[in-house]
């Protein structure tokens, strides 16, 4: 029984953790392993159930290349009280087929960065930067350190959008890596890594 009693001290280190502000700004989600955008739309499900807004930009496809492209347009069009909004904008700066059974265009291929993707690329970062002056509870930028890795977006430009990020907005983005500046700023960092992989992306399930 004693031992399931804390102590006066313990008691006041549980009140000043529950005291203390804790305030999310920058969340990255990098790795070479899936489930990076799969966790964003967790992110997104639980906000917009808590009436917040939600702004989701992807960087590599388009609506018709994903299997969430329905689901994304319904829970866009929700006009219900208590729920948030949710606002979506697809760039597809680099896929190509659709499906399991499509194909991309890799950006190492000769053809690989045309003009119109990084035209693409930079209304993305467009998108992002009107999220954050409406100052959307989340803001979601699906791949954008890859496209900004490759050269599709100078760092530069995608570092002004960033710098546009204000409270209470939390920006959300994802890629395989990010730079040192963006690791030293990022409030939250998580990584997934491959042990193993089936093989061709699952309709519905992987893409």
């Amino acid at each position: 029984m004693a031992n399931s009693i804390m102590t006066t001290q313990e008691q006041s280190a549980v009140k000043g953790t529950e005291d203390k502000p804790v305030q999310e700004r920058i969340r990255l989600y990098l790795g070479t392993g899936c489930g990076k955008t799969t966790a964003t739309f967790g992110v997104m499900m639980r906000a917009l159930s808590k009436g917040k807004n939600v702004s989701l930009v992807f960087f590599d496809k388009l609506e018709e290349n994903s299997s969430e492209g329905q689901a994304l347009r319904i829970l866009a069009d929700v006009k219900q009280q208590g729920f948030g909004t949710l606002t979506v904008h697809y760039t597809g700066v680099n896929r190509l087929g659709t499906g399991p059974k499509g194909s991309f265009r890799l950006y190492s291929s000769p053809n690989g960065i045309l003009p119109e993707d990084k035209e693409a690329a930079l209304q993305g970062i467009k998108y992002i930067c009107e999220a954050l002056a409406r100052k959307d509870d989340i803001v979601i930028a699906d791949e954008v350190l890859d496209v900004a890795r490759v050269g599709l977006v100078s760092w530069d430009d995608f570092k002004q959008a960033v710098e546009l990020r204000t409270d209470p907005s939390v920006l959300i983005l994802t890629g395989r890596r990010a730079p040192d500046w963006l690791m030293e700023q990022a409030t939250t960092i998580s990584s997934t890594t491959q042990l193993k992989h089936h093989g061709r992306a699952i309709e519905g399930m992987d893409c």
